[in-house]
C-alpha cells in the first residue's frame, strides 16, 4: 500500500496541508511544534479514525475550528487505486469513507489501511505492562485470521455484561451461572483462533525480532488463565472475589505477550535505547508477519526515534526499515539525522508552524 496523496484540514496545527507523495521514504522535518507529528496523526487518522496521540477529538481538532478532515489517496498492487475519508466534529460525530462510499466502522478503515506507528513511547511495550501488548497482539490477529474481529467483539460484549454484573452485587446464582458460562464459550472460540494464528506466526515473529534487533529475544504468549482447566467453573468460583474487585479477573482479556532475554523479563535487562530498539523491532517485525500472511504491506509511521538513537542504530534502523520494503514517513528535527541511503525514491518535506514550507530533493 502507498499513500499517494494526503489532505489534512484542521488537524491540530496544520490548518489546511495538501502534499503529493510519491516515495517510499517521506522525510517530515521541522523544530518542535512545526506539525510534522500532527501529519503522522493525520496519516493515523485514515487508517483507524483515531489519534496516536490523545484520547479526544477535542484534543486534535484545530483551536477555532469546529471540524477536523483529512483525504487519503491510495495505491496497491494488488486491490489497485483507492480512497479513504474521515471528518471528526467537535461536538461529536464521525464520517468514514471509503473508495467513495460511506462505512460505519473503523475496523473497514484499519482493514483497508493497516498502519505500524513507532514512536519514542514505543518502549512502554515494555514497561506498562500486559495491556499494551495484548492489543499489539489483538492488532496483528486482527489482520492475519479471518473471524478474529468478530470473535474478540463477542467476547468483549459478554465480559462487559458479567462484570456490570458483578458491579451491580445482586446475581442470583442462575445469573452467576449463566454470565459465567457465556464468558467461557466466547473465551474458548476467541483463544483457539489465538492458539491457531499464533502457532503459525509467532515463530516467525520471534525470529524477525531477533534479525532486526540483534537480541536473543524469546516472545512467549500467556493465555490470561489456565486453560486445561474449566473457566467457567473458575468464573463462578471467583464470582464473589470478583464482585470485590468489580471486574473479571480471569480471561483472554488478561492475556500478555511475555517478551524476556535469558530467561528475564526484557524491562529488566536492557537500557532505554536497548528497549526503544527492540520494541521497534518487535513493531517492525509485526509490519513484516502481516506483510507475509496476507500480501498486504502496512504503512511505517516512525516518529523522533532516530533522535534518541546514536548513529550505528540510526543506521541499523533505517536499514531495517529499508529492508521491510513498505512505504515509510520518519519525522525528525533534522533530516541529517535519517539515513536515506539505499532507498530507491526518497521525498523531504521541511514544516514550519504548520505548514509544508519546502520540499528537499
Amino acid at each position: 500500500m502507498h499513500l499517494r496523496k494526503l489532505i489534512a484540514r484542521n488537524v491540530r496545527i496544520l490548518a489546511d496541508v495538501e502534499l503529493s507523495l510519491d516515495a517510499d521514504l517521506v522525510v517530515l522535518s521541522g523544530a518542535n511544534g512545526s506539525g510534522k507529528t500532527s501529519l503522522l496523526e493525520a496519516i493515523h487518522l485514515l487508517g483507524t479514525a483515531r489519534s496516536f496521540r490523545a484520547r479526544t477529538v477535542q484534543d486534535v481538532v484545530a483551536r477555532g475550528s469546529e471540524a477536523l478532515l483529512v483525504r487519503g489517496e491510495f495505491s496497491d498492487a494488488r486491490t489497485g487505486a483507492s480512497s479513504a475519508g474521515v471528518e471528526k466534529r467537535r461536538r461529536g460525530g464521525t464520517a468514514l469513507r471509503l473508495c467513495g462510499a460511506e462505512v460505519r466502522a473503523a475496523s473497514e478503515l484499519a482493514r483497508h489501511l493497516p498502519l505500524v506507528t513507532i514512536t519514542p513511547d514505543s518502549q512502554r511495550l515494555l514497561s506498562d505492562g500486559a495491556e499494551a501488548r495484548r492489543r499489539l497482539l489483538d492488532w496483528l490477529l486482527f489482520h492475519v485470521e479471518p473471524g478474529y474481529h468478530a470473535a474478540y467483539s463477542r467476547y468483549r460484549r459478554v465480559l462487559l455484561q458479567r462484570n456490570a454484573a458483578l458491579r451491580r452485587g445482586t446475581a442470583a446464582a442462575a445469573e452467576r451461572e449463566a454470565w459465567s458460562s457465556e464468558v467461557a464459550a466466547a473465551a474458548r472460540v476467541l483463544e483457539g483462533l489465538r492458539r491457531e494464528a499464533l502457532g503459525r506466526s509467532l515463530p516467525h515473529l520471534e525470529a524477525a525480532v531477533g534479525s532486526l534487533s540483534a537480541l536473543p529475544v524469546v516472545l512467549r504468549y500467556e493465555p490470561g488463565w489456565d486453560t486445561d482447566g474449566d473457566l467457567g467453573a473458575a468464573l463462578l468460583r471467583e464470582w464473589d472475589r470478583d464482585t470485590a474487585r468489580g471486574f473479571t479477573t480471569l480471561g483472554p482479556h488478561r492475556a500478555d505477550l511475555r517478551v524476556t532475554l535469558h530467561g528475564r523479563p526484557a524491562q529488566y535487562v536492557l537500557s532505554r535505547g536497548e528497549g526503544k530498539v527492540l520494541m521497534a523491532a518487535l513493531l517492525a517485525g509485526c509490519a513484516r508477519v502481516l506483510a507475509e500472511r496476507v500480501s498486504r504491506r502496512p504503512l511505517l509511521l516512525v516518529d523522533e526515534l532516530a533522535s534518541e538513537l546514536d548513529a550505528d542504530n540510526r543506521r541499523g534502523f533505517s536499514r531495517v526499515l529499508r529492508e521491510l520494503g513498505m512505504q515509510t514517513f520518519v519525522t525528525t528535527v533534522s533530516e541529517q539525522l535519517v539515513d536515506t541511503a539505499g532507498w530507491a525514491r526518497v521525498a523531504v518535506f521541511r514544516m514550519h508552524r504548520g505548514r509544508v514550507v519546502q520540499m528537499l530533493e
